[in-house]
């Protein structure tokens, strides 16, 4: 091992080896852009079968948790900005008096200026109509801001619609059939903190009446940055000349001081927002390190970094991150995460017994967990070998998938929940409605009764005991199972929502 050559043969195995990663994360890079390019033209061979039909339904398909799906799997409003760029209702209806302001708000929501109150996003679009205008007149011309929107074809439906009313010369008249989006702010979050009646973290989300919206990601961000910061400002004592003199210790101080180096002056929303939004639906360490990793890649490929060369550096430095936002957003959302290990403890105890996670939906959907150890079985033949997997109920259970995934299953099936009702309500008043999870569309003229409609169903949704009725439904199923009493809740008046503007936005 002293040797010359052995150290030489050991220099290039990991040249090669680096060069090997290098040449499959461009290879699988490409295979994405093939892959993307395909959907994209199988997304437009549907569109162009469907363009002269009068109207087009789509079947849905609910999943055990209550959440509705379309079957279709190219063109839906579920799919990408294409996909609802092209979509519109059957049925078109006059703005009204307040349709092209929501026009305009909804507008604002692509161009990134959600984080201002309602007026001001549709006074944004106001001062830069030249911008809607070219966009409508020559969208590859010159200007071509429109394509600097989060979402650039759902954006430019929109500057359509907007030029139009106006040119119509009575706005409030003017037939318009585009779907008009209210989101809901960190949805996953506003349900455990409606649940635990958490004040602290609903007003972080916005259940709560201000006069512009709270933006939990930039809570998050501040923190996290403020650590990353101190971190990368302080100065080690160590002798790194030498990696294999360094203790465990110190080897783990001077990677987490050279990846705080590295991802110092690189974090904004956009890298944490996708890890607090998944944080209440179970994202794993690793999962929020690709989350992460992706945005940190972006920024450093725009600064000319080649990212490929230090790929192993930044895979380090977006591990420290992600290490930082879930410390982060484990300590500033407590009532939350009471409540996930409240479920998570609870449903534990329930696969102890080898039985399911099973629960009934607010809506009545009865819902099991359908996690089971699966039995792969190879068989070998003249030509290949082939692997079946057994996937019968009969199997054992897949004990952690089982308490894992519990309280993320449950949220969802509150927000299906929420949207089901939603949709009842307003099917009732005759006002037409679609919705992508926790994303409600409808026509501009009809937003602000979607608003009140929305507000209202979520608040006789959590007027009820809902953890009380689950823990009931289990007591009565495993008498011989103790579960562990509900966390204490918080002071939030969950009526509050009903004058909580920015609720949905």
């Amino acid at each position: 091992k002293e040797s010359p050559g052995y150290k030489e043969a050991i220099e290039e195995y990991k040249l090669y080896r680096e060069a090997s990663v290098k040449y499959n994360r461009i290879n699988q890079k490409n295979m994405d852009l093939r892959s993307l390019r395909c959907s994209l033209l199988l997304k437009l061979n549907q569109a162009e079968k469907f363009k002269n039909f009068e109207s087009i339904y789509f079947p849905y398909n609910v999943d055990f948790r209550g959440r509705a799906y379309p079957v279709p799997p190219h063109l839906s409003n579920i799919g990408s900005d294409l996909s609802r760029g092209l979509l519109k209702f059957k049925e078109s209806k006059p703005l009204g008096p307040r349709g092209l302001y929501w026009l305009k708000v909804h507008l604002a929501n692509f161009a990134g200026a959600d984080k201002m109150s309602f007026d001001d996003r549709a006074g944004f679009v106001e001062k830069n109509m030249e911008h809607v205008r070219a966009a409508v007149n020559d969208p590859f011309g010159e200007d071509r801001w429109w394509m600097d929107l989060d979402d650039p074809l759902q954006g430019l439906a929109t500057c359509h619609e907007i030029v139009n009313a106006i040119d119509s010369g009575d706005p409030e008249s003017h037939e318009c059939s585009l779907p008009v989006h209210m989101d809901g702010s960190c949805n996953g979050l506003q349900h455990y903190a409606a649940l635990g009646r958490d004040r602290i973290g609903g007003k972080a989300v916005n259940l709560c009446q201000y006069d512009e919206p709270q933006d939990v990601y930039i809570g998050v961000m501040e923190e996290v940055i403020r650590r990353v910061a101190e971190e990368a400002g302080t100065t080690l004592n160590i002798d790194s000349s030498d990696p294999d003199k360094l203790t465990k210790s110190e080897r783990e101080k001077l990677k987490c001081n050279r990846a705080a180096k590295l991802v110092d002056g690189q974090i904004d929303r956009g890298v944490v927002k996708r890890t607090v939004m998944t944080s209440v639906y179970g994202v794993t360490f690793i999962g929020a390190r690709k989350q992460i990793q992706e945005k940190i890649e972006e920024k450093l490929e725009a600064q000319g970094l080649d990212v490929d060369e230090r790929e192993q550096e930044i895979h380090a430095a977006c591990g420290y991150l992600a290490t930082v936002t879930m410390d982060v957003m484990g300590e500033l959302f407590q009532g939350a995460r009471q409540t996930m290990n409240w479920l998570a403890t609870c449903a534990r105890l329930i696969s102890s017994q080898g039985q399911p996670v099973a629960w009934i939906s607010p809506t009545g959907i009865p819902a099991v967990q359908p996690y089971r150890l699966k039995k792969p079985y190879t068989i070998v033949t003249l030509l290949q070998s082939i692997v079946l997997t057994n996937t019968s109920d009969s199997l054992p259970i897949h004990r952690q998938r089982q308490v894992t995934a519990f309280p993320p299953n449950y949220v969802h099936s509150l927000d299906s929940s929420h949207m089901l009702l939603t949709s009842l309500e307003m099917d009732r008043r005759g006002l037409v409605f679609s919705a992508v999870h926790d994303s409600f569309w409808t026509h501009a003229a009809d937003i602000d009764e979607m608003n009140d409609i929305l507000r209202e169903t979520f608040v006789d949704l959590y007027d009820r005991p809902l953890l009380e009725e689950l823990k009931k439904s289990w007591e009565l199923r495993y008498p011989n199972l103790e579960f562990p009493a509900i966390p204490k809740r918080g002071d939030l008046d969950i009526e509050e929502v009903k004058k909580a503007p920015y609720f949905f936005q």
